[in-house]
């Protein structure tokens, strides 16, 4: 599930001030949170002896009354020599999307040609790969040879008629759909025909424990 980016702001801010307290308290520095600036509460203040450095975490669009404070802060800090005022701006990290065309349906073709009956003898049934969904990839390689290193993981989903393996489907066999997570690692390669392949399968793991169908 992808988190979609307007949910992703409302925590946005509290993340960044949390993750800029363990900076400080790195740093040797007492570090308070939500600490009372003049009339104003900081979102983050650090002290190490005579110095305090003062933080306001801007996340998304400051509103008038988020201005309106950080100018505040900003005048009181003007006064006192030893304190510095800093506006961090907190901005999510970019996802980084891969993608390699039609790389579901390589796998199905591959799947099918040489894990299709380990499966059946997996399930004592009559297996049929239907498709691969919601591929995600964590590593993408290119060789210098051309060909592609491909790390991911995504969704089986199968066909089973049970009581059928290693026998014809009968029409009173009943087919029953099953989906299960996958991991996996690959090589694609370039055909004579410039068509990319999956060519072979370093690593392949089925959690049949998580069945989710």
């Amino acid at each position: 599930m992808e988190i979609r980016p307007q949910y992703l702001q409302q925590y946005l801010h509290n993340i960044a001030v949390d993750q800029l307290s363990a900076d400080y308290l790195a740093k040797g520095y007492e570090v308070a949170k939500e600490e009372k600036v003049g009339p104003f509460r900081a979102d983050l203040v650090a002290k190490k002896g005579d110095e305090v450095i003062i933080v306001e975490v801007k996340a998304g669009k400051m509103t008038p009354q988020k201005r309106q404070q950080v100018a505040a802060i900003g005048d009181y800090v003007k006064e006192h020599k030893n304190y510095k005022f800093l506006v961090v701006v907190a901005n999510p990290p970019k996802a980084k999307k891969i993608d390699i065309p039609n790389l579901d349906q390589l796998l199905v073709n591959y799947l099918r040609s040489n894990y299709q009956e380990d499966l059946g003898r997996q399930f004592h049934a009559d297996v049929q790969i239907t498709s691969v969904n919601n591929i995600v990839l964590d590593k993408v390689t290119v060789s210098e040879r051309g060909n592609i290193h491909v790390e991911g993981n995504g969704i089986l989903d199968i066909e089973l008629r049970h009581g059928t393996f290693f026998e014809l489907p009968t029409k009173d066999s009943v087919a029953i759909g099953d989906v299960f997570p996958f991991s996996f690692t690959a090589i694609l390669t370039y055909s004579e025909d410039k068509q990319l392949t999956v060519s072979s399968m370093l690593k392949l793991d089925f959690d049949t424990s998580e069945r989710l169908g």
